[in-house]
C-alpha cells in the first residue's frame, strides 16, 4: 500500500496520474479542506492530522510499504515525521517538492522564522497584505499595529475566527478563494493601499509569480517568510519523473 501525505493541488495533480496505474493508495490530510481537494479520486482518504506514533501506527496498520510526501513546503514537521517514519519501519520515502521561482522581487526581504519577520514589520509604516495562511495568525496577536494588517484567508468560518481571536477586525480580513491572477493581486494592492506584501516562498503552484509580478508592477516590497529546510532521501521536482521511481517494486519494507 502506498500512502500519500495530501492536502495540496500538488497531491491532486500527482494522484490523477499514479491511479491510472495502481489504486493501492490511501491518503492523508491535515484538514478537512485538503480531503475536498481529492474528491471524486478512486483512492482512501483519512482527514486528520498525525503525530509521530500515530504515523508508525497508522503505516503498519495499512501496511504500508512506500510513503509519498507531498505536503506543503513550509510543513516541515509532518515531512521530518514521515522521514523518520521511513527510517524507523525501512520503507521508502519519496518527496514531491515545488520548485521554486528562479527570479525576486525588486524590492523583498526574506526571514527564516515568522518571530523575525514580524519583529520587522511591526517596525514599517503602511498597510500590510498577509498571505501566509491562517495557521500563522495567532503570531499577529501581539503586534501594536495589528489595525494596519490585512490577512488573505480561505473563506472557512474557523479561519475566520483565527483572525477574530487575536483582534483583527472584520474589515482586515479578506476571505477568498484563490488562485489569485497578477490583476486581482494588484486590485488589492491598489484597494487597501498596500505598502508590504508577505508570502510564502511557494512556488508557482502556491501563486508566488502573481504576487511578485503585482507587487513589482505597484511599486511595493515583498517580505518573504523562507522555506525551511529538510533535508528530504529522496526528492523530486517533477511529478513524471517521481512517478517513475514510486511506480519501481518495492525494495525493503519493516514486513
Amino acid at each position: 500500500m502506498i500512502w500519500v501525505i495530501g492536502g495540496t493541488k500538488d497531491s491532486r495533480d500527482f494522484l490523477e496520474k499514479i491511479v491510472k496505474s495502481t489504486t493501492d493508495i490511501i491518503v492523508t490530510t491535515a484538514t478537512e479542506y485538503g480531503g475536498k481537494l481529492l474528491e471524486n479520486l478512486p483512492v482512501k482518504t483519512l482527514c486528520k492530522k498525525l503525530t509521530y506514533s500515530m504515523m508508525v501506527d497508522f503505516v503498519k496498520e495499512n501496511s504500508i510499504d512506500k510513503i509519498v510526501d507531498l505536503s506543503h513546503p513550509y510543513a516541515m514537521e509532518v515531512s521530518q515525521n514521515a522521514i523518520d517514519v521511513s527510517k524507523e519501519l525501512q520503507i521508502e520515502y519519496f518527496r514531491f517538492e515545488r520548485e521554486e521561482i528562479s527570479f525576486l522581487p525588486q524590492k523583498y526581504k526574506e526571514f527564516d522564522n515568522i518571530e523575525s519577520l514580524i519583529k520587522y514589520l511591526e517596525g514599517v509604516e503602511g498597510n500590510i497584505l498577509v498571505t501566509l495562511g491562517s495557521n500563522n495568525i495567532p503570531h499577529f496577536s501581539k503586534l501594536k499595529n495589528l489595525k494596519n494588517f490585512y490577512f488573505r484567508i480561505l473563506p472557512k468560518w474557523d479561519m475566520v475566527k483565527k483572525c477574530e481571536d487575536v483582534g483583527v477586525l472584520p474589515k482586515n480580513i479578506i476571505a477568498m478563494q484563490g488562485p489569485f491572477s497578477k490583476n486581482m493581486n494588484k486590485a488589492m494592492i491598489e484597494q487597501y493601499d498596500i505598502k508590504y506584501l508577505v508570502t510564502k516562498q511557494a512556488g508557482d503552484t502556491g501563486g508566488e509569480r502573481e504576487k511578485i509580478e503585482a507587487a513589482d508592477e505597484m511599486g511595493i516590497d515583498v517580505v518573504f517568510l523562507t522555506r525551511p529546510k529538510v533535508e528530504y532521501p529522496s526528492c523530486y521536482s517533477d511529478i513524471d519523473l517521481s512517478l517513475i521511481h514510486i511506480s519501481e517494486p518495492t525494495r525493503r519494507s519493516y514486513i
